[in-house]
């Protein structure tokens, strides 16, 4: 994967983010699964690897097919919409996001 293709998937990416709640969504569904795998991790207990899945997936199709109403990229490129997913949750962390958002609106 070179980087002029990730970037035109990130644009991709922000397309079908564009409302403030689906990003919200999956900040949340990030964020916990992010605690469900360091519980993994300190517990040794696989359930939370399932749970991490589950609230994950749940709360981003949540975000994009009640509120976007759109279909997630992760059908087509899965790997690259976890890079993406945890893209946009650092820059929502850091609030950088405005500048990707601000580079997208201007193409």
């Amino acid at each position: 994967m070179s980087p002029n293709e990730f970037y035109e998937f990130w644009l991709e990416y922000l397309h079908a983010h564009e409302l403030l709640a689906t990003r919200l969504w999956h900040f949340v569904g990030t964020s916990a699964a992010l605690v469900s795998l360091l519980l993994a991790l300190i517990t040794w207990n696989w359930i939370y690897i399932v749970v991490a899945l589950i609230v994950s997936y749940g709360c981003s199709w949540m975000g994009h097919f009640v509120v976007e109403g759109n279909r997630p990229l992760t059908f087509r490129r899965p790997l690259w919409s976890i890079r993406a997913d945890l893209l946009l949750f650092r820059l929502m962390l850091t609030r950088g996001l405005t500048e990707s958002i601000n580079t997208f609106k201007l193409l």
